[in-house]
């Protein structure tokens, strides 16, 4: 999805010429593209995050729109004050690119692994949290996200596993007792349980997250609104993202649904393998949410599995 972003960034760059490209000293090979065409308004700020959010604030205090493109890792956590102090504070339309979400570059180890940058990034108010679920989205939303007046940080898969699944803000309300609800590109996770579900004659209805801000409460609130169970999906910590985000909602709107989080369960060190390797080691397995699903469903006073 790199690729589709840097393309996609060329042709709004063709029209708006507020648009620049920061990166810190990467991305080199998907980024050339656009240093190409419009390097005037491209500036590599080397290995310095800080410096790279620093500067693109000031960028946008004097009307410029400016992306910052880095490893997930090193664009929110290296320089979270930054963005605080920076953007966030002075409500600036900057963009964080943070490339490879969850344990997305697998044999770097935990240093790359963007497990907490959810959770990090959702603690500040005013900030759009972005995470399209695959290249057709962000080809699809990206002008809708680039006007958008506040500071938002994008978290970019590096490769786009396909889907045609709804999207939360685009919902209106869960027809099915039993609901998945996935971040992002974590969709393949949650369509595998939805499958194990139906295998089990268990009817679910799947939704994918792409968008975290102060609209999302009320969005699962109304989707959730029939629901008994919920099982929410993330290639992050449980801890702090989605499902926690998912929790407050329900808690504040005073909904009783059977939340179940699906996630990073622990300190992803000591091996290192593929990124799905990863995910089998350090992640929720799914045979255990299905089964808690199951004996929840069949527990029930109310009927929610196929007649």
């Amino acid at each position: 999805m790199r690729t589709e972003l840097i393309d996609e960034l060329c042709v709004l760059a063709e029209h708006d010429r507020r648009i620049v490209l920061l990166t810190a000293d990467l991305g080199f090979g998907v980024i050339d593209r656009f240093r190409e065409r419009f390097p005037e308004r491209f500036i590599n700020v080397g290995v310095a995050e800080q410096s790279m959010i620093a500067t693109a604030t000031g960028l946008a205090e004097a009307g410029l729109i400016p992306y910052c493109y880095s490893i997930a890792t090193f664009a929110t956590l290296r320089p979270f004050e930054f963005i605080r102090n920076g953007p966030v504070a002075h409500r600036l339309p900057v963009r964080i690119v943070g490339i490879g979400p969850g344990m997305d570059y697998g044999v770097d180890g935990l240093t790359h692994f963007a497990i907490d940058d959810v959770g990090v990034l959702r603690s500040q108010p005013g900030l759009l949290i972005w995470a399209p679920g695959d290249a057709s989205e962000l080809r699809s939303d990206l002008r809708d996200i680039h006007v958008d007046p506040r500071p938002v940080y994008m978290r970019i898969p590096r490769i786009s596993v396909a889907t045609d699944l709804p999207r939360l803000h685009h919902s209106t309300e869960s027809s099915s007792a039993v609901a998945i609800l996935s971040l992002g590109d974590a969709h393949v996770r949650g369509e595998a349980i939805r499958g194990a579900l139906t295998d089990e004659g268990i009817e679910s209805s799947h939704v994918i997250v792409s968008r975290l801000d102060e609209y999302f409460a009320q969005d699962v609130l109304q989707y959730l609104q029939q629901c008994k169970v919920c099982v929410v999906v993330e290639n992050h910590y449980i801890r702090g993202g989605l499902f926690a985000a998912v929790s407050e909602g329900l808690a504040l709107g005073g909904l009783g649904v059977h939340v179940i989080p699906v996630g990073v369960e622990r300190l992803p060190v000591g091996r290192v393998g593929t990124s799905k390797y990863m995910e089998s080691v350090f992640m929720t397995s799914t045979d255990v949410v299905v089964k808690r699903v199951i004996t929840l469903c069949r527990t029930s006073t109310v009927n929610i599995e196929h007649d």
